[in-house]
């Protein structure tokens, strides 16, 4: 397919046409809606209420992304103003690599604008020590300081007085244009930070890798752009740059696990607005393993419904209306795991059971779904344009199958803030881990068992075939394509040792 080239503007014929598309997309989940919930489909109101839920989220979401699509803006270029004060915090973390710091730390005391880099060093360790004195870094000793990362940032703040605050990860290689790119954006005195691409240099690593990366395409092109326009871009503390005062007057960056969704809540609820600047910055590293991308959609899902559960409601009344929406929007992003789940255990009861949720044919189920389907596509191939590199166009498979397998990590992130289960804040394995991971995937492996022995026994029982039971068949063989792919990626290192790789 031919994608269309990468766009740095939003031209009134784009706006046009995003409105055509978008309202055709609209009318498409209209008319898959309206069919699906004409009574005769329905056959147990129980179980159909929970099947509604779990197909139509997916439709949600795509709504949600298509309104952002109507409010795409990029701000212009704007020039750095001169003799700001600005500090660069860099944390580090005792087991992190140190050649990946010394990288990014070098390349973050490199950058054109005047500065001053920190590292914030948790571990105290005596070769960063000896790194920052080559480097004219200044060195914090964070040792006793609680709250994780965020603890470290406002124990900096304290040691330290610059204007603005770039706020980057020792995995990110920050280009030596970043603050030249971002300071001329807080001429705006209620811009409060200032996010920018997060991209990577690791995502041709593995599988996992390039599944991380593409989930984050759109985000980082057409939806984020999309929230600028709203007046709702977040903030990504990979590599964020933030106002101190607006920092301060929020009582310094929030310690949580979704510590800096909470920051940029907190400071859209005290009147303060954002900017995004679609610019590559900077590259970072994406888990490169399953036990590490697990382990960081965990930490973001459970932290996600801590906030919502917690702060958005307090906070919602008190900002613009488009931050009020994004937020409401993102908190409930992590749902996808109970829809996800529900779409795999309900074809496996009716198959075994015959517990009935609708009672429709496959052929009129996937000719009422044709027009969303086919919109969908269209739209994602023309706000490709808006992707910031041409290596990010194409069809983000990998990302799908990897979203959908993340599901019982969603569930479990639910299942924590239910229980209030505490989950500690721990950085991202920054070297992947090589193995088997059965474990990992043994949700994964039930979801395909039982839906191929639930697909076999209704062929074996062909004369308890009803209305609906060849639908079944069909979600229950998705489910088994859907989950295949992650299955085989956790057995990949199956004749290797698990190990670690040498820093």
């Amino acid at each position: 397919m031919l994608y269309p080239k990468c766009e740095d503007r939003v031209t009134a014929w784009h706006r046009i046409m995003l409105w055509v598309l978008v309202t055709l997309g609209i009318e498409a989940v209209l008319y898959y809606g309206a069919w699906w919930l004409e009574p005769a489909h329905r056959r147990n109101m129980f179980f159909f209420t929970f099947l509604t839920f779990a197909i139509f989220w997916g439709l949600f979401r795509s709504l949600i992304n298509w309104f952002y699509l109507l409010f795409i803006r990029i701000p212009p270029e704007t020039d750095a103003p001169e003799g700001v004060k600005v500090d660069v915090f860099m944390t580090a973390m005792p087991g992190e690599p140190r050649d990946m710091i010394a990288k990014s730390l070098t390349a973050a005391s490199g950058m054109n604008y005047p500065h001053q880099t920190y590292l914030l060093d948790g571990g105290n360790d005596a070769e960063l020590i000896a790194l920052c004195r080559r480097l004219g870094v200044r060195h914090l000793d964070c040792t006793n300081v609680h709250g994780a990362k965020a603890g470290k940032i406002n124990h900096a703040l304290e040691k330290s007085s610059g204007d603005y605050i770039l706020v980057i990860d020792p995995d990110h290689i920050a280009r030596p244009d970043f603050l030249d790119k971002v300071l001329g954006h807080f001429s705006d005195p209620e811009v409060g930070f200032v996010q920018v691409v997060q991209a990577y240099h690791n995502q041709n690593e593995s599988f996992v890798a390039r599944a991380g990366a593409e989930q984050t395409y759109g985000f980082y092109g057409p939806t984020m752009m999309g929230m600028h326009g709203l007046g709702a871009a977040v903030a990504i503390g990979a590599n964020c740059t933030f106002r101190r005062t607006a920092l301060e007057d929020i009582g310094g960056h929030a310690v949580d696990l979704a510590e800096d969704l909470l920051t940029s809540l907190r400071m859209h609820a005290n009147g303060w607005k954002s900017a995004y600047v679609p610019y590559r910055a900077s590259f970072g590293q994406t888990p490169a393993d399953l036990h590490s991308h697990f382990k960081q959609q965990l930490k973001w899902s459970t932290g996600m419904f801590n906030v919502f559960f917690r702060d958005y409601l307090p906070n919602a009344f008190r900002m613009r209306l488009g931050a009020a929406l994004h937020y409401f929007f993102a908190g409930t992003y992590y749902l996808e795991g109970v829809a996800t789940a529900i779409t795999c255990i309900l074809p496996v009861l009716f198959l075994f059971f015959g517990l009935w949720a609708v009672e429709m044919e496959l052929d009129a189920f996937l000719l009422h779904l044709a027009p969303y389907v086919f919109m969908s596509m269209v739209i994602g191939w023309y706000t490709q344009r808006w992707l910031r590199d041409r290596s990010e166009q194409g069809f983000p498979w990998r990302g799908m199958f990897l979203l959908k397998a993340t599901w019982p990590v969603f569930v479990l992130g639910f299942v924590y803030w239910i229980t209030r289960t505490r989950v500690p804040y721990l950085p991202t394995p920054k070297t992947a881990e090589k193995g088997v991971f059965t474990n990992l995937v043994l949700p994964h492996i039930a979801v395909i068992v039982l839906s191929l022995s639930g697909i076999i026994y209704a062929l074996v029982n062909y004369d308890r075939f009803v209305t609906g039971t060849w639908l079944m068949m069909f979600f229950a063989a998705c489910n088994i394509v859907l989950m295949l792919p992650t299955v085989l990626v956790a057995h990949a290192g199956l004749l290797q040792p698990r190990t670690r790789r040498s820093s």
